[in-house]
């Protein structure tokens, strides 16, 4: 991996802009680490509640989710706490008091051993790099020598910090090692090139650019291996378990249980299907109905004939047309196969090879219904259905395993295929590379699966990069929302604070237009730059709230050489805020000045007919409409008609979450969650190639949804997604009264 520092300020050697940079792209690789560590643990949670794992995991699950978003927030700053004190002057240390010691439960010891084993671990494994970091950071911050848990990208003040982020979860100290586990997983691939950015950012800024490390790294221990001994407890044994699982990539208890449901319903709707797909001239279908069984290495070669064919009755239905199923089509070709190779003319598929057909046929035709993609990607697609039913018969781990290779290739190549239009040369250029992966696969697939992983590595290597442009504008078009968002806010307060003071008073234009424009953009720069709380904000709400006391008593009559003076410097340094500066400026305070003396002497006429100049600080502009999908959302949440068990559900929508959109001329466009507005709660979604494509609130979101035109994801990946709809489907699809034994 190579690294060029580009984060760090050009040619400074300033310890704090140092540090700064620092700190962004730590918090920046260890907040996506921990956010992949959470949903780890979810997944795991959700696998043993549903494998009858009993209410202790489901409440588990429920307070991580609950407290996910805080555990996140406190992990951050701490890391954004220990670079400030790095700032500071290193305090000396403190005895211990030995008063202060105390028992600690059997538990608390537990998590304390699985904590102490990821640092040491960890810090083992990247001694070079991480030695490195802690001279440098020693030398920026002029310290003798930097402590382990001083170090804030270190693995012991990493560990520090996690655990302290779990004081706002409320969860067994079994479900805690879990984390713990997961963390040192997740820190693994993190860690050495965040300390080799960090290290070439701070050798480029001239900081010990000469060291070489004096230690050696070791080998991180087997991951099936970081439990030596199994506890005695039960619970804990059972979590162990089911990371090592994880960990080994093997399916957890909550994938098995999920593909023997997945079994049962299909068993259970073909036996109620069975007279209408006979009808249906589906060819024989299984258990020796209308023939003998084909064994399967006859089925795997007549696999290998039709994928050198590719047979055209895979193509999509033309318009209008209602395409059959495609399972239906693949067993129908592959009777006509067998035929065609002389093994019988009324042959049929066992049931096990039965089931692969039609789980992979049916979760083809949910990819390509539920999912946006062009016409001719579509047909492409098609193309990679013998081939994953030869996975499927050769290898039924294709549907137990998420690390599956082919699993993971489908999921890579739908990630990179839908939506995507060919609208720029980056996306033309990376669905000419899916091509080719598709080429490649139907030519040298010959049964061997490692062909999947290598094309998988590939093509995600090749997204890296056309990734790394997208991030870029995504992070663009967040912060321009972000911007927008604080503007309308500073306005909104400016507003607020201006008609406080001003109350129901009818001013001239000449006192209406110092207020309106050019005080209430000066308000708003200072709230931008400098906060509502700063003196600069109090001292101008002064000077305006002085303008109306003059005004008030001028109304009265007083005479104008009793009426207090105007505050003219700060007045002057409201209108600078506008560009009106010199002679303009005093124009302007003269123009004030007069009209009060008017106001004063009764003569209202000439008051009115006083005018400031216009300001040359144009007016905000309108917010611009999102591209694409063409999508229109009503204002203000009262007019809108929701369910607000759906509203919850948005707001609980996590950055990075894919949804579905569908604009009013039917167009459907996936989008991501991208950013959530601290300020209004707002999601922004942006699309494939990182554009904003919307920005709406919970209730917005479920007024759409209401009306069709957002749809959520069942999983994360397009293979999980589509083998939940496929269960939906075939619950839905039975006849009534078929019973399911799932």
């Amino acid at each position: 991996m190579s690294i060029d520092g580009e984060s760090f300020p050009a040619g400074s050697r300033d310890p704090q802009l140092l540090l700064a940079a620092m700190q962004r792209i730590t918090q920046e690789q260890l907040g996506a680490a921990l956010e992949r560590v959470l949903r780890r643990t979810d997944d795991y949670l959700f696998d043993s509640s549903n494998s009858g794992g009993g209410g202790a995991e489901l409440t588990a699950l429920r307070d991580l989710r609950r407290a996910r978003a805080q555990i996140q927030q406190r992990f951050d700053q701490t890391v954004a706490t220990g670079f400030r004190r790095l700032q500071e002057a290193p305090m000396a240390g403190r005895t211990m008091d030995a008063s202060s010691l105390s028992l600690v439960s059997d538990e608390a010891l537990e998590e304390q051993l699985a904590t102490e084993q990821v640092v040491d671990s960890l810090s083992k494994a990247f001694a070079p790099g991480l030695e490195l970091l802690d001279k440098r950071l020693a030398a920026l911050t002029e310290r003798p020598v930097l402590h382990a848990k001083d170090n804030p990208a270190g693995p012991k003040f990493i560990s520090e910090s996690m655990s302290g982020a779990l004081s706002a979860l409320e969860v067994s100290a079994n479900v805690r090692i879990v984390l713990f586990k997961f963390l040192e997983r997740e820190l693994a691939p993190v860690l050495g090139p965040l300390y080799e950015r960090l290290n070439a950012g701070l050798a480029g800024a001239g900081v010990l650019p000469m060291i070489k490390p004096t230690k050696r790294a070791e080998p991180l221990p087997q991951q099936a291996a970081t439990v030596v001994e199994t506890p005695a407890d039960p619970a804990t044994a059972a979590a162990m378990a089911g990371v090592v699982a994880a960990q080994g990539g093997m399916a957890g208890p909550g994938d098995q249980a999920l593909f023997s449901s997945l079994l049962n319903l299909l068993q259970t709707w073909r036996q109620a299907m069975q007279p209408q797909r006979s009808d249906g001239g589906g060819g024989g279908v299984g258990g020796g109905a209308g023939g003998p069984s084909m064994s399967t290495t006859d089925v795997m070669t007549v696999l290998s004939l039709l994928q050198r064919e590719a047979p055209p009755s895979f193509e999509p239905a033309a318009s209008g047309e209602t395409r059959a199923p495609l399972a239906d089509q693949m067993r129908n070709q592959l009777i006509e196969g067998a035929r065609r190779l002389g093994m019988g003319e009324r042959m049929s598929l066992s049931n096990v090879d039965e089931d692969a057909v039609d789980l992979v046929g049916m979760l083809f035709d949910v990819l390509l219904d539920e999912r946006h993609f062009e016409p001719d990607v579509r047909s492409k697609l098609n193309r990679l259905l013998v081939p994953y039913i030869k996975v499927a018969v050769k290898d039924r781990r294709l549907f137990l395993y998420k690390a599956h290779p082919a699993r993971r290739l489908l999921n890579v190549v739908a990630e990179a295929s839908e939506g995507n239009r060919g609208e720029s040369v980056q996306d033309r250029e990376l669905m000419a590379r899916v091509d080719t992966t598709i080429e490649r696969l139907v030519v040298e697939f010959n049964e061997d699966i490692a062909i999947f992983e290598t094309l998988e590595q590939e093509l995600r290597s090749f997204m890296e990069q056309h990734r790394k442009r997208i991030e870029v504008t995504e992070r663009r078009a967040a912060e321009a929302q972000r911007g927008r968002e604080r503007l309308e806010q500073a306005r909104e307060d400016v507003s607020v604070d201006l008609t406080i003071v001003r109350q129901m008073r009818d001013l001239p234009p000449a006192l209406d237009a110092f207020v309106v424009q050019y005080a209430a953009h000066h308000l708003t720069q200072l709230v931008l730059r400098e906060g509502k709380d700063s003196p600069r904000y109090a001292e101008a709400i002064r000077a305006v709230t002085s303008v109306m006391a003059i005004y008030d008593q001028a109304e009265l009559g007083v005479p104008m050489d009793r009426l207090p003076a105007l505050d003219k410097p700060t007045i002057e340094t409201i209108l600078a805020s506008s560009g009106l500066l010199g002679a303009t400026a005093d124009d302007v305070v003269a123009t004030l000045q007069r009209t009060l003396t008017q106001i004063s002497a009764g003569d209202e006429a000439a008051a009115s007919a006083e005018q400031l100049p216009v300001s040359p600080v144009p007016p905000p502009p309108p917010e611009p409409a999102a591209a694409e999908p063409d999508l229109e959302l009503i204002a203000g949440n009262s007019t809108l008609d929701f369910d607000p068990a759906m509203a919850d559900r948005m707001r609980a929508l996590e950055v990075g979450t894919w949804i579905q959109l569908t604009s009013e001329s039917g167009r459907v466009e996936p989008a991501k969650v991208s950013w959530v507005s601290p300020i209004s709660s707002r999601l922004l979604f942006v699309n494939r190639r990182g554009i904003r494509v919307l920005v709406a609130s919970a209730e917005e979101l479920a007024a759409m949804a209401r009306l069709g035109r957002v749809q959520l994801r069942e999983a994360d990946t397009a293979f999980d997604d589509a083998m939940q709809q496929v269960m939906g489907r075939l619950k839905s699809s039975a006849p009534p009264g078929a019973s399911f034994n799932a």
